[in-house]
């Protein structure tokens, strides 16, 4: 016969936190945020929220993903104005320097 681990027993039958559905969720998408606040923009690519929402969030829940969408604004923001820069100096480089045409003069002799 099999011997029994009651350690294993218990730890099954009573976690010490309850499950947090919205926990995975968040995790995800503040690891996204994270990679793209360091430079990594494509991790930003690919992410939608769960079809089916799990349960109702908690407080804490809720709070967490306030901080990520603060964080999301800032991040757009921050790419807003580099774009716009980035986009400035695209125009700076397209436009060429305006300078007069200087043509040395010249003498027409008008035959008549």
């Amino acid at each position: 016969m099999a011997e029994q681990l009651p350690e294993a027993a218990s730890m099954y039958t009573s976690p010490a936190e309850p499950w947090d559905p919205w926990a995975p969720v968040l995790d995800e998408l503040e690891h996204r945020v994270e990679a793209a606040e360091s430079g990594d923009l494509a991790a930003l690519e690919g992410w939608a929220p769960p079809a089916v929402q799990p349960t109702p969030m908690t407080a804490a829940d809720q709070d967490r993903a306030n901080g990520i969408l603060v964080r999301q604004r800032a991040l757009m923001a921050r790419m807003r104005e580099e774009q716009r820069t980035v986009a400035a100096s695209m125009r700076g480089m397209r436009r060429p320097q305006y300078r007069p045409a200087v043509a040395p003069p010249i003498y027409v002799d008008r035959v008549g």
